[in-house]
């Protein structure tokens, strides 16, 4: 007989708690990350959120190591892989033989944005950003400079309307 509560009634009990980010999905994230360094691609095909990648990633030393270690053998794929493209465009004679350079999937853009977020933040750890404290003086005069920038278009939007109902009206006359 199970547990049992009041008036004789057994009481349900909750079910072990699984890991749901256990070693063995932390490996498949990790070779995954390492061959694209997209963080959100690969925790979808795991299947975790990219919360739970972030939340481990500042609490588990080890994985923030192997972490690290897979973001800079994806970095060094890509920077590669920009080189060979590059190469390859330089190569082609013709227009047609310069879009075979580019593989499905990922374009030049993707790429060189990933690298550059990674250039970004290397040598940084999480936490490494402290909040600076901002003088109030210079606070205060930058939002003033944001609402005369605001008021400014504001007015410049309200003559435009205007022009734009006056021509409006030239035309049905």
């Amino acid at each position: 007989m199970g547990i049992v509560g009041g008036s004789r009634c057994e009481v349900q009990q909750r079910g072990e708690r699984k890991n749901e980010f256990g070693l063995e999905r932390q490996q498949d994230f990790l070779s995954l990350f390492a061959q694209t360094c997209n963080i959100r691609s690969s925790a979808r095909k795991v299947g975790v959120a990219e919360s739970t990648i972030f939340k481990r990633r500042r609490d588990d030393a080890e994985f923030r190591v192997a972490f690290a270690a897979a973001q800079d053998h994806a970095t060094a794929l890509l920077k590669s892989e920009l080189v060979r493209r590059g190469l390859e465009l330089l190569r082609a004679a013709t227009p047609k033989q310069a879009d075979g350079a580019a593989l499905a999937g990922m374009d030049a853009k993707l790429l060189l944005s990933l690298v550059a977020q990674h250039e970004c933040n290397v040598g940084r750890e999480l936490g490494d950003q402290k909040p600076k404290r901002s003088d109030a003086n210079e606070a205060a005069a930058r939002l003033q400079a944001l609402l005369v920038r605001m008021r400014l278009e504001r007015k410049r939007e309200e003559e435009q309307r205007r022009l734009e109902r006056l021509e409006r009206l030239e035309r049905k006359r």
